[in-house]
């Protein structure tokens, strides 16, 4: 297991935790009690420590044409503008443009930045991967790494479940092989692309040949399935979802010393023909990788066997 990981923060789309998902604590004085209602991604958990969470952003949510123009308007210019008020957007009309914007900022700012809704509503950063965005517009690199966050967190399938990330980013190092780390032992899948583009297709995924042979254990038709059922958890029954399916990632990415990998718009060619053609051939090196404990594959993949 590589030591640039974390845990993946989220919280359900519909606004609610599950079993399957765990909260960090505050600390601090503006510390929820134990009596304080449960959060919602309106009002997301503000945390001090390592962020432990779940992929619980609802396809539905972040593919309603409506959300995705007004989430790639958001990228062409600083998030915030005076007392780190959210700038105008349409994603604050409805709650399921709340919950995309709270992901948004959960994936691009750092844990020490939090902005506002202007109701006063709170979206606390996580991650980081584009914590200069309160400033001013985001760079190519931070849209592509704010896009893979958010494509990790997408869950179709109701069954929302802890993932641990991976990357090449300073936002991912770390070493953490202690618990609840060392829980996470499946490697199940990569994504990367540009949300924050127009165009048919946002993103891509790809599969870890470690999660076939960990569903083949499971059930026999589950190879078979896995890019149904890697389509459900990221689309869910939207038919216009904007993410590419490419099969094994062994196939579509070229992984680095440093633990990173490299990834290919395209299948077989991409990994095989891409490091020889050099820049001629479109690549993303800001990928991120997922792993999932063991006992929430059914859960992640709740339609193994089944199709």
């Amino acid at each position: 297991m590589s030591s640039t990981r974390f845990i993946a923060v989220g919280l359900l789309g519909a606004g609610v935790f599950t079993a399957g998902c765990a909260a960090s604590s505050d600390t601090g004085p503006d510390a929820p009690s134990d009596a304080d209602p449960v959060e919602t991604a309106e009002l997301p958990i503000r945390r001090t420590a390592v962020p432990i969470g779940c992929n619980g952003l609802l396809p539905s949510d972040f593919w309603a044409p409506a959300n995705r123009t007004a989430f790639r308007a958001l990228g062409q210019r600083a998030l915030a503008g005076a007392n780190d008020v959210v700038v105008p957007t349409a994603l604050l009309g409805t709650s399921g443009g709340k919950s995309v914007l709270d992901y948004t900022v959960r994936c691009a700012l750092s844990s020490e930045q939090v902005v506002y809704g202007p109701d006063g509503g709170e979206f606390y950063g996580a991650f980081g991967f584009a914590p200069e965005w309160t400033e001013r517009a985001l760079t190519p690199s931070e849209q592509r790494w704010v896009s893979a966050c958010i494509f990790q967190h997408l869950n179709g399938t109701g069954e929302h479940v802890d993932i641990l990330l991976q990357g090449g980013h300073p936002a991912l190092d770390g070493s953490l092989n202690e618990e609840p780390y060392t829980e996470f032992v499946v490697n199940d899948a990569t994504m990367y692309g540009n949300a924050f583009l127009s165009g048919t297709i946002a993103g891509y995924a790809c599969i870890d040949p470690d999660l076939t042979g960990q569903l083949s254990a499971l059930s026999l038709s589950c190879p078979l399935d896995l890019s149904l059922l890697s389509l459900e958890r990221l689309c869910g029954h939207v038919p216009t979802c904007g993410i590419a399916f490419l099969g094994l990632c062994d196939l579509t990415c070229v992984k680095s010393a440093a633990g990173g990998q490299t990834c290919y718009p395209l299948p077989l060619l991409g990994a095989i023909l891409g490091p020889l053609l050099g820049p001629s051939v479109p690549s993303y090196s800001e990928t991120i990788q997922s792993e999932v404990r063991d006992s929430d594959l059914l859960p992640l993949y709740n339609g193994c066997g089944l199709l």
